[in-house]
């Protein structure tokens, strides 16, 4: 039982430096530094640590809702769409077999009930999901093409400026 005592009075000796721990000691080295340290020295002064003020964490209130109705989505906005291949005013040559690759940019990116609609005028290319369509085989002449940005009620969200593009082609009544 003594041995006992005498290992706990021994554990609570050891465990006497770390109750003073806030104790700190503040002296000046030949540069004029400010030194802190643990252990007292020549000239130093002690420094009492106060203890920091502690607020206990808030908690935010649950609130239930008997509503099981679904939260309106926002609208999702677009900010920019542009044709950036090929630019306006472009001329495809008489040896590009009337091919040209229509590539646009949208900011930001396509929501995912949105549909992207390539058209000429008021006709419909092509529609899909990606901002780039390859166009084969147009007609000899004037080509006014523009992308938009429709929701499944096919209603233009956004669209791009119109680029006109004309294509060459050999005429038969010139051989």
């Amino acid at each position: 039982m003594f041995t006992k005592f005498a290992s706990l009075l021994f554990l609570c000796t050891l465990a006497m430096p770390s109750i003073n721990a806030n104790e700190v000691f503040i002296s000046r080295d030949a540069n004029g530094n400010v030194i802190f340290s643990d252990r007292p020295s020549q000239n130093s002064t002690p420094h009492l640590v106060q203890e920091l003020p502690s607020v206990p964490a808030f908690r935010a209130p649950t609130t239930t809702t008997s509503d099981s109705a679904p939260k309106p989505q926002p609208d999702y906005a677009y900010t920019s769409l542009s044709i950036i291949h090929p630019q306006d005013e472009h001329a495809l040559p008489v040896g590009a077999a009337g091919n040209v690759l229509v590539h646009g940019v949208l900011t930001p990116s396509l929501h995912a009930d949105h549909r992207i609609v390539l058209l000429n005028g008021a006709t419909i290319l092509a529609q899909g999901r990606q901002t780039q369509f390859q166009l084969n085989n147009l007609d000899r002449g004037e080509h006014n093409l523009q992308i938009q940005v429709r929701d499944a009620d096919n209603t233009v969200l956004i669209a791009s400026q119109v680029v006109r593009v004309y294509v060459q082609r050999a005429s038969r009544l010139n051989r």
